[in-house]
C-alpha cells in the first residue's frame, strides 16, 4: 500500500515489484536503464480546472512545499491477477517458464510507467517540448488512434498496410538494377514472352525527433505480433519478437575473431524479427523510394532531410570502360594530327 512520503527524510523511494523480487532471487534481475517521471507534478494551475493564475514563486512553493506525494506504486491490478493462468485454469507461482513467457508476452501493466522526461535544448524556448515528426514515404496510412488498446497507453497508433501484388509484365532485361530485389522480383520468361513480377509497396517512414538534442541513437525499435484473432477485441495480446543476436568480436578489450558473429538465416526461429521481414535503417534503405517520397513532401513545404544525396529518376545510365580503348592512344601526339580530336 502506498503512503505519503516524508520529504524531510526521503529524497528517493525505490521499490521492487513482486515479480522483480522473484527475478532477483533467481539471479535474472539485471536492470540496464533508468528514467525520471513527473506525472504527479502539476506545473500549470490552469489545467486543474481553475481560472486563477500563479506567479513563478507561487508555483515553486506549491510543488516543493505544499504538495504531498505518494510513495512508489508497484501494483496496478488485483493480486490474484498477477499470476499466470495455466491451460487447466489453475494458478501457479513464478517459475522459469513464467520468465520465458513474460519476455515474449508482456503483462498489461508492464507499460504503466510512461511519459518519461525527455531531453530538450538547453537554449530552447521555455514552452517548446520534445516532439516527433513522421512521414509515410510509401504505403498509405489507413487509420490512427490516440490510445493503444493493448496496453491502455496514450501513445498514438498509426496503422499502415503493406501491399504486395503479383502482375504479369512484359519480360525485359533490366541492365541497370538499383538493388538486389529488382533482380529477384521477376520470374523467367514464359512461352508467351511475359513474366510474373512481385510489386512490393513496403512501409517506408521518415521519423525525426524535434526540439531535442540529436544523438547517434535517438530511437529504440521494438516489434510485436498481434495475437488476437478479431479486430473487435477490446484487448489485443501482443507477442514480442527479438532481433537476431550479434556477438561482438571484441571481448574484454581483445579481438577474439575477425568479424562479429550473427545468427545465420537457417537458424532463425519464429521468435526473430528477421524470420518475417527485414528492417532497414538510415542509409541502408531503398534510396530510390526514399527520395521519391521526400521529393513529394518537399513540394508541400514539409522538409525531409535524408542522409544521402538523391539521384534523379530520369538519369541516364552511363558505362565506362575502365581498361580504356585499344584503338586510340592515351596521349595525343602533335605529330599525328589525324588522330587528335578536339
Amino acid at each position: 500500500m502506498a503512503k505519503f512520503l516524508n520529504k524531510k527524510e526521503q529524497v528517493f523511494d525505490l521499490q521492487l515489484t513482486s515479480y522483480a523480487k522473484y527475478l532477483m532471487s533467481i539471479g535474472k534481475f539485471k536492470p540496464a536503464f533508468y528514467a525520471f517521471y513527473d506525472d504527479n507534478v502539476l506545473y500549470d494551475k490552469k489545467y486543474a480546472f481553475t481560472s486563477s493564475s500563479e506567479t513563478q514563486s507561487d508555483v515553486d512553493k506549491r510543488i516543493k512545499e505544499d504538495t504531498q506525494y505518494l510513495g512508489s506504486l508497484v501494483l496496478f491490478r488485483d493480486v490474484d491477477d498477477t499470476l499466470r493462468n495455466n491451460s487447466d485454469d489453475s494458478i501457479d507461482v513464478y517459475d522459469q517458464q513464467e520468465v520465458t513467457y513474460r519476455s515474449t508476452v508482456p503483462d498489461t501493466d508492464i507499460f504503466k510507467a510512461e511519459s518519461a522526461i525527455g531531453d530538450a535544448f538547453l537554449n530552447g524556448g521555455a514552452q517548446v517540448a520534445p516532439a516527433w515528426r513522421t512521414f509515410a514515404l510509401q504505403s498509405k496510412i489507413t487509420s490512427s488512434a490516440g490510445l493503444n488498446t493493448a496496453t491502455n497507453q496514450r501513445i498514438p497508433q498509426v496503422n499502415v498496410e503493406a501491399i504486395y501484388d503479383k502482375k504479369v509484365v512484359e519480360n525485359t532485361f533490366n541492365f541497370d538494377p538499383m538493388n538486389l530485389r529488382e533482380m529477384n522480383s521477376r520470374t523467367f520468361a514464359f512461352a508467351d514472352g511475359n513474366a510474373i513480377e512481385l510489386v512490393s509497396r513496403d512501409p517506408v517512414f521518415y521519423t525525426e525527433e524535434l526540439n531535442t538534442e540529436l544523438l547517434t541513437s535517438n530511437f529504440d525499435l521494438e516489434v510485436f505480433l498481434v495475437l488476437s484473432s478479431s479486430n473487435t477485441d477490446s484487448y489485443k495480446q501482443l507477442q514480442r519478437k527479438y532481433f537476431r543476436n550479434e556477438v561482438t568480436n571484441v571481448q574484454n578489450g581483445f579481438m577474439v575473431s575477425e568479424q562479429p558473429k550473427v545468427t545465420p538465416n537457417s537458424q532463425l526461429t519464429t521468435g526473430s524479427v528477421e524470420y518475417y521481414f527485414d528492417v532497414l535503417l538510415d542509409s541502408n534503405v531503398d534510396q530510390k523510394l526514399a527520395c521519391r517520397g521526400a521529393n513529394k513532401f518537399d513540394k508541400t513545404s514539409y522538409y525531409v532531410d535524408l542522409d544521402f544525396e538523391c539521384i534523379p529518376d530520369d538519369r541516364e545510365s552511363v558505362f565506362y570502360d575502365i581498361y580504356g580503348s585499344a584503338l586510340e592512344p592515351e596521349i595525343c601526339e602533335p605529330s599525328e594530327p589525324d588522330v587528335c580530336q578536339d
